[in-house]
């Protein structure tokens, strides 16, 4: 039997760690999760996990493969460990399998075993992978060296390597087990019209839920394309826009609806229930081959240009331009909306709400880019038709 090594820090990245375990157990791989510690380890989302040993007991002569998953502060925390360094030279000089996802093939590339190698990594990474050959791939594969993307190519990326320690035929074996399918074997006949239809109606079930979305993730979608088309984005990156911004909520759908609709402020323990919808709209998503890619967004349109924002504590570039994007037009229209426990602001009221909170909550040069776009014409997502 196949053995597999995954050391984890503090802040590792929850989803795609548990993902790869999840399906290399199911291929008849044995995995064990090595802590940089004793003890639970927590991950950048709150979920906690008890590794089976502790990095300073393995014994690397007995693994086929090292796998290292991403998240953040958990990538800076296993690439400030020089055991862990240790690890990836020994696997490497023995030529064994090494696999890294999201930030973490930035740990490789620090130690220079990406030097001249095709890789990838989650895209605001990519400056960190020196020496590499960037791929915008959700999976790369030179050698004995496998990168992946992120949260939303972690089934692809665990399904890889399981071809290479357990073969094709039980690596297909698993992705059919779990339903997974890509649209080149999809009996499905795809077209824009239908795939619109089917977000329209995921939004609609949101909304029959709860009372507050009704016309919230539309009008956060006009907001944000008007923000996407004032900064020239292409157009298969508007529709990328509109995908992540109509469903930048879809998580609510796992929150308890008397949570939701509550008439007044939400206590301590409501409030902590509604900031899991980013995770839960990610885990929602993740397995839609057709919407994996716009994960990024659901999972961090909350964070906040200073690091001080939710799931991830990204800061700055780290968050996803899409998510920086959605991050304002949501707060904007959340401040001018009426709830059963307040009245909404006013126009005025809330940009000024916005502006004071530039450079901290909010990317400065997106919150001019808003102001602009509220004080030209009105702006109707009818005038997009690249979405339909």
């Amino acid at each position: 039997m196949a053995k597999v090594l995954m050391p984890i820090a503090q802040g590792f990245e929850e989803v795609e760690a548990l993902t790869v375990v999840d399906l290399l157990r199911r291929a008849g791989i044995e995995v064990v999760m090595a802590g940089l510690q004793p003890g639970p380890i927590t991950g950048a989302h709150s979920i906690s996990v008890i590794p089976e040993t502790t990095i300073d007991t393995v014994k690397t002569a007995s693994f086929d493969m090292l796998v290292i998953p991403g998240g953040q502060p958990g990538t800076d925390n296993l690439n400030a460990d020089s055991r862990v360094h240790t690890l990836l030279n020994d696997f490497a000089a023995k030529d064994k399998l090494i696999a890294a996802i999201c930030a973490a093939p930035s740990i490789l590339a620090s130690v220079g075993l990406l030097n001249g190698k095709r890789a990838t990594c989650y895209p605001s990474y990519r400056d960190r992978l020196n020496g590499a050959i960037y791929e915008d791939k959700p999976v790369v594969c030179d050698g004995s060296i496998i990168t992946s993307q992120g949260v939303g190519t972690a089934i692809s990326f665990g399904l890889e390597l399981a071809v290479r320690l357990a073969g094709r035929h039980t690596s297909d074996a698993v992705a059919k087990a779990i339903l997974f399918q890509s649209t080149s074997t999809s009996p499905v006949i795809w077209s824009p019209r239908l795939f619109n239809s089917t977000i329209q109606a995921l939004v609609g079930a949101l909304e029959m839920k709860d009372t507050y979305t009704q016309g919230h993730a539309r009008r956060v979608t006009e907001f944000s394309l008007s923000i996407g088309a004032k900064l020239n984005l292409p157009p298969e990156e508007l529709r990328d826009l509109y995908l992540g911004a109509i469903l930048h909520d879809i998580g609510k759908i796992g929150t308890e609806e008397e949570v939701l609709n509550k008439p007044e402020s939400l206590n301590r323990r409501e409030a902590s229930l509604v900031r899991e919808h980013p995770i839960k709209g990610t885990l929602f998503i993740v397995g839609i081959e057709e919407l994996s890619h716009i994960v990024p967004v659901i999972l961090h349109h909350h964070e906040h240009w200073d690091g001080s924002g939710y799931p991830g504590r990204l800061k700055g570039d780290q968050i996803p331009l899409h998510a920086r994007i959605v991050a304002v037009a949501d707060a904007y229209d959340a401040m001018i909306s009426n709830r059963s426990y307040r009245d909404g602001l006013d126009k005025d009221a809330a940009l000024l709400e916005l502006v004071k909170k530039k450079g901290t909550q909010f990317e400065p040069f997106l919150v001019d880019v808003f102001i602009e776009c509220l004080n030209d014409s009105p702006f109707e997502m009818k005038d997009f038709s690249f979405y339909f």
